[in-house]
């Protein structure tokens, strides 16, 4: 199954607003295939570092799946429709924007205040810009998750401690470290542990709303030990410094400088009763090392001592290897009643970004676990994941008349810094209503070859106006490769060699190619982002079958930033800039993916390059994958509306269905002419004929599947006939458009 997003566009209309609504939830059947196996959810948009926890989402009493991706702080949201013993998800994307936009870096979900609904704690960063905690509590409003920020009594909305000198100031939670919530006091209320901020020893913070008689509705947190289990964490070793004697500190926290001297790098907490003897034992993850540490508490709930420890945890089993900077979960996702340990990576953009959940069964009991290693793609295994970012473009490659997906990316992540990158090939395998995509090649074109680059950003069009589709290819270093169609019009396309730095055109940094012509003078011109969110103009002044491109796109007849756009947001000097142009009844319009994951639109002009776009939209339809986005739109079903799919960081794939059309016309269509309006022979090969019920006067338009205009003639009479052998094979929109009337007719050409 194929999830897709129902994104309100609405129709465009060039210099009329843009009155998008967000919708979420509708959910398309297309299938996608990897390898003979259909996936269940492969437009989730990947998974990068993600931190799973335990919600019910729909307040059926089953609790479901709510995974935190730090990649671009997104939420997805996963119905729990399994039975004893069997895990079974379904991706319901719906329930994700009921969760807070403000959230970044961490989450945690946990039911505070004991009314039966998760409350979430989360990171400050994203909203008061410092190193503390915000928290929201969570209620059911219609049958679905709801959360209200919580306000405390301080400067900001975060939890405040009193400092030595008695004011107040926030309790400090790294953005890098994952802390521990849970009542390690055994008190009944939630208690917080984490990092001190030089790092090495453990804090804890005590919740003393029991013990100021409050029950557990209120937080209000002490600094009550600042070296919880006595232990010391180097980061030069995986095993910590334990202290002889409960309450003591390790010998080194003192004794050696260099150790104390040592700044704390980031590590990740999770606290459970591993045996069963009513205190909490830890679970320690560092960014320097790979595996987990299990760390025995040997102590009580009210003085914590740890006496043992198990540096490759659970070594018993098979250890969690996760590079780098492993982080561990602790819930029940078989539905057997027995909390599971999931482990994933927690450094952004620095370590395993494919299988990045390992799942280990607890096959004994959640007071006594038993962990046994079972897979370590645990979800992912149902998604399309590329690894790190990702690239999509529709392209036809074997003139079946059916649109292909090709993705790029960045490539998998590997430890030693080479790039393992190229181009991912989907075969539409489905029918003109009914699309499905199954991978054919993963590494279409062999372009994994160049393995000194990757970001590859692939962009069809017909750049020597020869009649078929050639490709460039963005790259992380700004420059294209080119690919040139030398199968003619109609042809199953057949590339010749690579071209590396065509034209020589450089853009700086992570080159995102787009074919146009913008000037509507029969020659394809380019369009480039980049990673500063200029969008660069390249305006071909070459002929037919001789494409040239002056490489400096700040030099006349090139334009640079391209309609005065700029994709950066201050103070982000970047914006990574991913450029979409439709054609729209003679009117551009132009879509641009970006570095925070939005999408914009501009309303467009009619040909001329020096004119500004207009902002329509800020965030296009509510999208917001993350970070990174980077849009393919068009026609695949045959139903005369766009669908999009839009690649992000964490490298997966998104899917909306848009109101969006290929025309966009503003005259009505007149009652019953269309029903009275003959076009054949459909399929055509060679010359296609209208025929009308009456003499007409009025226009021929013809879009393809990509919504760009591909022919525009004047008609008048019962009449009409278009030449179309030298268009390549596919599924065409055919628009007439009179001063009263406009009617649109789906045509095949072969």
């Amino acid at each position: 199954m194929k999830y897709f997003l129902p994104l309100a566009l609405g129709i465009i209309i060039a210099n009329t607003p843009l009155f998008a609504q967000d919708f979420y939830g509708n959910i398309m059947d297309i299938p996608v295939t990897v390898n003979g196996k259909t996936l269940a959810f492969p437009f989730t948009g990947g998974l990068n570092n993600p931190q799973p926890n335990e919600i019910d989402l729909n307040n059926d009493g089953i609790e479901d799946l709510y995974i935190f991706d730090r990649a671009g702080n997104v939420s997805l949201t996963f119905i729990n429709e399994g039975s004893a013993n069997t895990p079974d998800y379904r991706y319901a994307p719906s329930y994700a924007r009921y969760f807070p936009e403000e959230i970044s870096n961490w989450v945690i979900l946990r039911d505070f205040n004991d009314d039966g609904v998760m409350d979430l704690f989360t990171h400050a960063q994203k909203v008061e810009h410092v190193n503390g905690v915000m928290v929201y509590t969570g209620s059911y409003v219609g049958g679905r998750i709801s959360f209200q920020r919580l306000g405390f009594d301080y400067t900001l909305d975060v939890i405040p401690i009193a400092s030595l000198n008695g004011t107040q100031t926030q309790l400090y939670i790294s953005n890098v470290d994952y802390p521990a919530i849970d009542d390690l006091d055994c008190d009944g209320d939630l208690d917080i542990l984490t990092f001190n901020v030089a790092g090495g020893v453990i804090e804890l913070y005590t919740n003393m709303s029991i013990e100021e008689g409050y029950g557990r509705d209120s937080l209000i947190f002490e600094l009550t030990e600042d070296c919880w289990g006595g232990i010391f964490e180097t980061s030069i070793s995986p095993v910590v410094e334990l202290s002889e004697t409960p309450g003591d500190c390790a010998d080194n926290f003192q004794d050696e400088e260099e150790l104390f001297g040592v700044r704390h790098p980031g590590s990740t907490l999770l606290t459970l009763d591993g045996d069963n003897d009513g205190d909490k034992d830890l679970i320690l993850g560092d960014i320097t090392y790979t595996t987990i540490n299990y760390l025995e508490n040997g102590g009580s709930c009210e003085q914590a001592w740890i006496v043992d420890q198990d540096a490759a945890f659970p070594s018993y089993d098979v250890s969690a290897d996760v590079p780098v900077f492993p982080a561990a979960f602790y819930l029940d996702v078989n539905n057997d009643g027995a909390k599971d340990m999931l482990v994933s990576p927690n450094a952004v953009n620095a370590s395993e970004d494919e299988d990045v959940i390992l799942f280990y069964e607890n096959v004994n009991t959640t007071e006594e676990p038993q962990f046994e290693y079972r897979q370590n793609n645990f979800l992912i295994e149902e998604m399309l994941d590329f690894g790190t970012g990702s690239n999509p473009a529709f392209f036809d490659y074997n003139a079946d008349g059916l649109l292909d997906l090709v993705v790029g990316s960045d490539g998998y992540y590997e430890p030693f810094g080479d790039n393992d990158t190229r181009l991912f090939l989907f075969e539409n395998t489905g029918t003109a209503q009914s699309p499905a995509f199954e991978l054919v090649d993963d590494d279409y074109l062999m372009l994994s070859i160049f393995d000194a680059f990757y970001s590859f950003t692939p962009a069809f069009g017909d750049i020597d106006n020869d009649g078929d589709t050639d490709l460039l290819v963005g790259e992380n270093s700004g420059k294209l490769f080119y690919a040139e169609n030398t199968a003619g019009a109609g042809n199953v396309p057949s590339f010749a060699a690579w071209q590396y730095a065509y034209m020589d055109i450089d853009v700086g940094l992570l080159s995102s190619p787009w074919i146009v012509d913008l000037n509507r003078d029969g020659l394809s011109d380019i369009i480039v982002g980049e990673q500063t969110g200029n969008l660069n103009f390249f305006l071909n002044t070459g002929e037919v079958g001789a494409p040239q491109f002056n490489a400096d796109s700040g030099v006349a007849p090139n334009i640079f930033a391209l309609g005065n756009i700029n994709l950066a947001i201050p103070p982000d000097l970047s914006g990574n800039g991913a450029p979409v142009v439709l054609d729209q009844e003679g009117t551009y319009i132009l879509l641009a993916g970006m570095k925070d994951g939005n999408i914009r639109l501009y309303n467009g002009f009619e040909g001329a390059i020096d004119q500004d776009f207009t902002l329509n939209a800020e965030q296009l339809g509510g999208v917001d994958v993350g970070r990174r986005s980077h849009p393919a739109i068009a026609d695949i079903d045959n139903d005369g509306k766009l669908e999009m799919i839009v690649g992000n960081e964490r490298g997966g794939l998104e899917a909306f269905q848009t109101e969006l059309r290929l025309d966009s016309t503003t005259p009505t269509e007149e009652a019953g002419l269309s029903q009275q309006i003959s076009v054949f022979p459909n399929p055509a090969s060679d010359v296609l004929t209208i025929q009308f019920p009456y003499e007409l006067e009025g226009q021929v338009l013809l879009f393809n599947s990509m919504g760009q205009l591909v022919m525009k003639e004047n008609c008048k009479g019962l009449t009409h006939h278009s030449k179309v052998d030298g268009l390549a094979a596919g599924i065409y929109i055919v628009q007439i458009v009179g001063n009263e009337f406009s009617v649109t007719v789906p045509v095949v050409i072969k």
